[in-house]
Parts: structure tokens; C-alpha cells; sequence
């Protein structure tokens, strides 16, 4: 009797193997070979599932970012204080922590390989779309709180926040020395108090405690 095969079932273990060595060694090494071998497969019998690179680093990046975000919004507890849960939710898309590092390098690579793949170009607009839903969605919180002037326009900055996020995301890899976890956190938490500002004498300072 022939051996059934549970093909998403192989899809996952490459896919972990994959990331098992972007974790350990870098993106840079996980090449068909390499990922074939982690997986106990042969890079032919790979190349079954995934034909070129570019279709494996969609799997990883589906896999691994696409839904390891939806898991991560739903274990996250988002406080009552509009604020804080602003914070929050901007702070869920910088790279925190090691696991969220090695994300990131996996989504550099891959969005600069979009640029020349039209297999991977859709992905890289699902998440950059998600990026900047995420990025308003703080903002809406602040709004509907009226913890934000009357005057601002929502969409300008969410492109500015989405800026800044970026930025620092690229600067908490490149200098983590100097953009530390505890740094990164202050600038958002100052960005936050600079867009909840009051031009008013008037200006509750309870607002902008974060």
C-alpha cells in the first residue's frame, strides 16, 4: 500500500527548519540545500514543494509573519486606557525581543526581493497594508478618546507614525546598542505625548500619562 503523504504537514516542517536557521545562522543561509537537509529531505524533493526560493520565502513569510501576527493580536491584551493601548499596539510592530528581530530580518529580505518578484509583491502590499491598518487603528484610539487636537488629519499621520516606526525598526537592528528596547519605547511613548499635545492653557496633563 502506497505511503500517504500530508503534504501542509511537510509544507510546516520546512518551513520550521527554515526558520530554525534564520534564527540560529541568519537569513543569508537558508538556501534550498540547507533548508532541505534541516528538513531530512533531499533539495530535489524540496524543490517538489517549493520550485524556487522565492516561492519558500513566501511560505516562511505567510507561515511565520501573516499568521504569527493574527496570533499575537489575539493574546493581546490591549489596556483601557486609550494612551497605553496606543503604546501597545505600536510597540507589537517594532522588534521587541529576539523572536521579533529575527521577523524583521525575514521581512527586510523579503520586501526587497518584492521589488523585483511579482510572485511575492501581493504579500509584501497584505502586509504593509496590515502595517499601516495597525499603525491607524492607534491613532483611531486616541481620536475617539478626543485625546487628539480637532485639527488632525488621521491620514497624514499615519503615514508620519508609520515613518517613525520604520525607522526605528531599522535603527533598533542596526544600532541596538543605542536604540535599546527601553529607548524605543520612550520615543514612541514621546511621539505619543507630542500627538496628544493640548494647544490650549487648559491642556490636562492626565492625558498624556503613559
Amino acid at each position: 500500500m502506497p505511503k500517504i503523504v500530508d503534504h501542509e504537514q511537510k509544507r510546516k516542517l520546512i518551513a520550521e527548519s527554515a526558520w530554525k536557521i534564520i534564527e540560529e545562522k541568519g537569513i543569508e543561509h537558508a538556501s534550498i540545500r540547507a533548508v532541505a537537509t534541516a528538513a531530512g529531505l533531499s533539495p530535489g524533493a524540496l524543490r517538489h514543494y517549493f520550485s524556487t526560493q522565492d516561492e519558500l520565502l513566501l511560505f516562511i513569510v505567510d507561515y511565520y509573519l501573516t499568521r504569527g501576527a493574527a496570533r499575537a493580536a489575539e493574546g493581546l491584551v490591549i489596556s483601557h486606557i486609550p494612551i497605553k493601548a496606543a503604546r501597545e499596539i505600536l510597540l507589537q510592530l517594532l522588534p521587541m525581543d529576539a523572536e521579533k528581530r529575527t521577523a524583521v530580518s525575514v521581512w527586510w529580505t523579503f520586501a526587497i526581493r518584492s521589488l523585483t518578484s511579482l510572485a511575492l509583491q501581493a504579500k509584501k502590499d497584505e502586509l504593509t497594508d496590515g502595517f499601516h491598518s495597525l499603525t491607524k487603528a492607534a491613532l483611531e484610539i486616541l481620536a475617539q478618546a478626543q485625546l487628539l487636537p480637532s485639527a488632525v488629519d488621521i491620514q497624514l499621520e499615519t503615514l508620519r507614525l508609520a515613518a517613525l516606526i520604520e525607522g526605528l525598526t531599522i535603527l533598533a537592528m542596526l544600532r541596538p546598542e543605542l536604540y535599546t528596547p527601553e529607548t524605543v519605547e520612550q520615543i514612541v511613548i514621546r511621539q505619543l505625548q507630542d500627538l496628544c499635545a493640548r494647544d490650549t492653557d487648559g491642556a490636562d496633563d492626565s492625558r498624556k500619562t503613559l
